[in-house]
């Protein structure tokens, strides 16, 4: 099984760039997807959490994930203890899901925080989705409803392109409209089928 790691920051573009290679016939796992799942039904990881950050379940016995939010995303030591415990669960359920789809040439692990969690060892090639900084505030704008201060504020808090310049080896620019990033989709989708990328 080839696993191609998915990553690039909010509004770029790399979920559908990932549904145009899905279209071509590649696997999928959706990293944040995997986890939301995770929150609501594995109960060791949950108890975990329950126990280490005290009560952060809701009333059904799911994660609270605003709350658990709010306790962790202003400590960065509550936010590592956090990656402690829940990363190996999102490991080994992403790891079941790719198995499951065998028979696709390569299975896309779409990850915002591929590097971040060292999640890129799983995979045999990373493709970086870009796109500028004006491009992506009017894209979060339009799909979350947010204001253009807090689109700029969370294009801020990720990583910059150069930084998946250097760690990627493809990287899809995604400025223009849809018919660019199908030619994209498709030169790589034809590199990585035949196993030459």
């Amino acid at each position: 099984m080839r696993i191609i790691g998915l990553t690039g920051g909010s509004g770029t573009g790399k979920g559908t760039f990932a549904a145009l290679l899905r279209d071509k016939g590649a696997g999928w796992v959706d990293a944040d997807a995997v986890y939301r799942t995770l929150c609501a039904q594995n109960r060791d990881m949950l108890h975990a959490l329950d126990t280490t950050f005290g009560g952060v379940l809701d009333e059904d016995g799911a994660l609270d994930r605003p709350k658990l939010a709010a306790i962790v995303f202003s400590d960065p030591e509550k936010l590592a203890k956090l990656n402690e415990i829940t990363l190996p669960y999102i490991r080994a359920a992403s790891m079941d899901a790719m198995r499951a789809q065998g028979d696709c040439p390569f299975v896309l692990y779409d990850a915002p925080t591929l590097f971040e969690v060292g999640a890129d060892d799983l995979c045999e090639r990373v493709i970086g989705v870009l796109a500028d900084t004006e491009v992506r505030v009017q894209r979060i704008m339009a799909r979350d409803g947010l204001d253009e201060a807090a689109a700029r504020a969370r294009v801020a808090a990720q990583p910059d392109a150069d930084f998946y310049r250097a760690r990627c080896q493809y990287i899809v620019e995604n400025n223009g409209g849809l018919a660019d990033l199908q030619r994209q989709a498709d030169a790589i989708f034809e590199v990585l089928r035949k196993g030459d990328g």
